[in-house]
């Protein structure tokens, strides 16, 4: 969606045309908050049925923090954070969805743990882990009133803003307390990895934890740099250090939320996103 000088990808309509200049090999597309919450009808439809027509699945992505209060409050913690949703509003959003006739397959939530307990910045709430576990119940009752059979993805910033031990036993307490507030374990947990900090680790013990709880592990595979071949050439190495890592991970979510690069088309532009997405699956076998 257009987001002003903040719009990174103009050309994201562009992945859906008839004749698309990719090769459209996924599993899944996740389509961001903003789109999920914000798009016209006709956006969605028209995303949505691309993605349907060639069975790829759809992951929306929403916040699943509940604030207290469902209109802004002066002061309030939450205000202007990511991860956060006013009470109600999922509700309203996914009844949307399912009354357009789409089918979400996946929800996943924007890093809950991370900015409802790790994140002390400004108007942050400071939770405690139960607190956060409680409160993401909330939303996932909402959105299951309309898709009572979607799976809940849990994307969290790895080891960011605490030592990777202190982040993995968080990790535990959260599963722990989202089981009990859910009554379930959520699908997967992506990470959102730091790659300018020591992350295999974390990423190792991290993704052991989740697997002895029957809990999927994944990655986003992201790159940053002042300019796209910048960018492009910092996520082929983080890939390549990923798989020498050897981690048994089950999720890769090839994904890019910075200035570059700049295209998600075409394919043939190596420099492109979609370039990259062609690069990963030729290099991990997925050429059909």
């Amino acid at each position: 969606m257009d987001r002003g000088p903040r719009t990174y990808n103009h050309d994201f309509p562009d992945l859906f045309d008839a004749a698309p200049r990719w090769s459209v090999r996924a599993d899944a597309f996740k389509l961001s908050p903003k789109f999920v919450a914000q798009a016209s009808e006709a956006s969605i439809r028209h995303v949505t049925d691309f993605l349907t027509s060639l069975h790829i699945a759809i992951v929306a992505d929403t916040g699943g923090v509940q604030m207290d209060s469902p209109t802004p409050v002066p002061g309030e913690c939450g205000y202007g954070v990511e991860g956060y949703a006013r009470p109600g509003r999922n509700q309203i959003v996914f009844n949307r969805w399912k009354r357009l006739g789409r089918e979400v397959q996946y929800i996943n939530f924007d890093e809950p743990l991370s900015f409802g307990h790790h994140y002390h910045g400004k108007n942050a709430c400071n939770f405690s882990i139960q607190e956060v576990a409680k409160r993401t119940a909330v939303s996932i009752a909402e959105i299951r009133k309309s898709y009572p059979n979607a799976k809940i993805v849990d994307s969290e910033a790895l080891a960011t803003t605490e030592p990777g031990p202190q982040w993995v036993s968080d990790l535990q307490q959260w599963l722990t307390a989202y089981n009990q507030a859910v009554g379930e374990y959520p699908y997967a947990v992506i990470f959102d990895i730091n790659w300018r900090r020591p992350w295999l680790p974390t990423v190792r013990a991290a993704t052991d934890l989740l697997h002895r709880k029957g809990v999927r592990a994944g990655y986003f595979l992201d790159g940053a740099g002042p300019t796209d071949a910048a960018a492009v050439a910092d996520l082929k190495k983080n890939m390549s250090d990923m798989d020498a890592a050897k981690v048994p991970l089950d999720i890769v979510m090839v994904a890019n939320w910075t200035p570059h690069p700049a295209n998600d088309l075409p394919e043939s532009d190596t420099n492109s996103l979609s370039g990259a997405l062609h690069d990963y699956m030729v290099k991990h076998g997925h050429t059909n």
